[in-house]
C-alpha cells in the first residue's frame, strides 16, 4: 500500500506560514490573518531561489493574485512547487474566466484563538510567587528567632503546600468551568473516535472548522461537551447537578485546607 507523504510546509520571514494540506488545499498565515485557498483558485506556483509565489487564476486582461513567501530553504521550495504544481495537472480543465481571488477564504486568527498570557498574567506566576515569597519569609523569622532547626520543617510543609495549591488551583478551575461552560460556551455532540487503555477518545468541531478531542472513560458513540468559544480546546463534558456540586465542594475543602496548612506555617515562623 502507497504511503501518502506528509504535509508540505513552508516557514518563512516575518513568522509566514505556507502549507500544503493533506485535501490539497494551501493555508497561507500571516501575521493574525489565514487565508485558505483551494487548488481550484491557484494558477500554478512559482519557485525563486529562497522564496516562493502562489499566483491566483484571473479571468483574461485581468492582473492574477500573488501571494509571495520570502526566506524559506531552496529545497523546501523546490519540492513545494512540485508538490503543488503536479496536484494541479490532475485537475480538471478550469473555467477561462475563474477569478482565484473569490474563492479565497481568510480568517482572523486573533478572533479564534486565545492571545498569549505574558509571564506575569500566567497561572504559574501567581501560584508560585507568593508561596515561594511566603516560604522566604518564615525562613527568615526562625532564623532570626534563633530556631535555624525549623527549617526543615516549613520547607517540607511549603512544598505539600505548594503541590495542595496546585491541586486545589486545579479543581477550582475545574469546578467553575463545569457550570460555566454549559450555560455560556458552545454545546455540541462529539463522535466517538477510538479507544485507548481505559479511556474513550471523542473528537468534536469547532466553528472555524478545527478538529478537537475530548477524552472519557466510558460512553456511547456520542457524548454531549460544551466547549469555550474563543478557546475550543478547552472543553467539558455533560455532567449531572449532583456531579458538579461535589466539584465545587471539594474544590472548598481544598482551597480550606490549603489555607489551613499555611496558616499552621505561620504560627510556626512567628511564634518560635
Amino acid at each position: 500500500m502507497a504511503i501518502s507523504p506528509s504535509a508540505l510546509v513552508l516557514r518563512g520571514s516575518g513568522g509566514t506560514v505556507l502549507r500544503h494540506e493533506t485535501d490539497g488545499a494551501l493555508t497561507l498565515r500571516r501575521g493574525d490573518e489565514e487565508h485558505r485557498i483551494p487548488l481550484q483558485a491557484v494558477r500554478g506556483v512559482l519557485p525563486d531561489g529562497r522564496s516562493v509565489s502562489v499566483q491566483l487564476r484571473a479571468p483574461g486582461g485581468a492582473q492574477p493574485v500573488v501571494h509571495r513567501v520570502d526566506g524559506v530553504s531552496e529545497a523546501a521550495v523546490e519540492a513545494f512547487a512540485e508538490a503543488v504544481n503536479l496536484a494541479l495537472l490532475e485537475l480538471p480543465e478550469p473555467d477561462p474566466s475563474t477569478d482565484g481571488a473569490t474563492l479565497v477564504t481568510t480568517r482572523n486568527l486573533a478572533e479564534s484563538q486565545p492571545p498569549k498570557q505574558p509571564l506575569l498574567k500566567s497561572w504559574a506566576f501567581w501560584l508560585t510567587a507568593p508561596v515561594l515569597t511566603l516560604l522566604l519569609a518564615q525562613s527568615v523569622a526562625v532564623v532570626v528567632a534563633g530556631e535555624p532547626a525549623l527549617l526543615v520543617l516549613i520547607w517540607i510543609l511549603g512544598v505539600i503546600g505548594w503541590v495542595l495549591t496546585a491541586v486545589s488551583a486545579y479543581t477550582a478551575e475545574r469546578a467553575f468551568m463545569m457550570w460555566w461552560l454549559p450555560r455560556h460556551g458552545v454545546t455540541v455532540m462529539a463522535e466517538f473516535a477510538f479507544r485507548i487503555p481505559s479511556t474513550r477518545v471523542y473528537e468534536y468541531t469547532d466553528l472555524n472548522g478545527e478538529t478537537h478531542r475530548y477524552r472519557k472513560q466510558y460512553g456511547g458513540s456520542r457524548a454531549e461537551v460544551s466547549y469555550h468559544p474563543r478557546k475550543p480546546a478547552t472543553v467539558i463534558g455533560n455532567f449531572s447537578v449532583v456531579a458538579r456540586l461535589w466539584v465545587a465542594l471539594l474544590a472548598l475543602l481544598l482551597c480550606g485546607a490549603t489555607l489551613g496548612l499555611f496558616g499552621l506555617l505561620c504560627v510556626i515562623a512567628f511564634t518560635a
